[in-house]
Formats: structure tokens, sequence, C-alpha cells
């Protein structure tokens, strides 16, 4: 089975457990990490910690910013332990991905995936200035 890591900086990971929560509130194969909060263990020992609790599973790991230090150190694990890292996520991906319902996802599958959420981020004024043009 699939299982996916949200890592963020802060407590933005968290956020997204909690919407893919709202949407489907039965999906044990989600899991976040809340990277560079106070009082908690560094993220990369999380991260490992983590991804070796998920040994024997398809381990996508889910980060916020592309150039980021929380996606620097999961590209720096994606050999060790044969992991996808996607960057720059946002609900519309993250709910796509978790909501497959798929054991297991090709590297075709995320790419689209992938392709569908960038469709999601709309400047919303641009598009009421089009619709002003079509009345």
């Amino acid at each position: 089975m699939s299982e996916y890591i949200i890592a963020t900086h802060s407590y933005l990971a968290e956020g997204y457990h909690k919407s893919i929560s709202f949407f489907n509130d039965a999906l044990t194969n989600v899991h976040y990490i809340n990277a560079y909060v106070d009082g908690q263990k560094t993220f990369t020992d999380q991260l490992k910690e983590k991804i070796i609790d998920l040994k024997g599973n398809q381990i996508i790991i889910l980060t916020d910013l592309p150039g980021g230090s929380v996606n620097k150190e999961a590209l720096a694990l994606i050999k060790k332990f044969d992991c996808k890292v996607i960057s720059g996520i946002n609900l519309s991906l993250v709910l796509e991905l978790v909501m497959s319902g798929k054991e297991s996802l090709t590297d075709k599958e995320i790419n689209a995936a992938v392709k569908q959420s960038r469709q999601q981020i709309v400047y919303i004024n641009d598009l009421l200035k089009e619709d002003d043009l079509d009345d």
C-alpha cells in the first residue's frame, strides 16, 4: 500500500492532515511531520524513523517548498530508502494522491496528478474579467 508522509515547515503538515481527515477520516496511510517545531527531535531523525516504520510499502513524501530545507532533507533519503518525493504541494494534489485508492502509484500516475494540480491554481480575478467579456 502507498504510505504518504506530509512534511512541511512548522504546522502546515498537520493542517494538511486535518483537511484530509475532513474529507475522509478513515485513511490510515497518511502521516505528517511538522518540521522545526520546538521540543521535537530533529526533522531528519523524525523522517528517517517514519520511513523505517513504513518499510515494505511504497513511500511518497510530500513537501512544501522545492528549494526548502524540508525538501532537501527528504531528497537526501530518496536512494537510501527508495521513496518518492513531491514538492510544492497543494491540497488538490494531496487529495488526489491519497484518495486514489491504489496500492501503489506509478511515476506516470504521479506526474498526471501533479499536472492536474497545477491547473487548480487559478487567479480568480482574471477569470471574472473573462466572464465579463463573455457577457
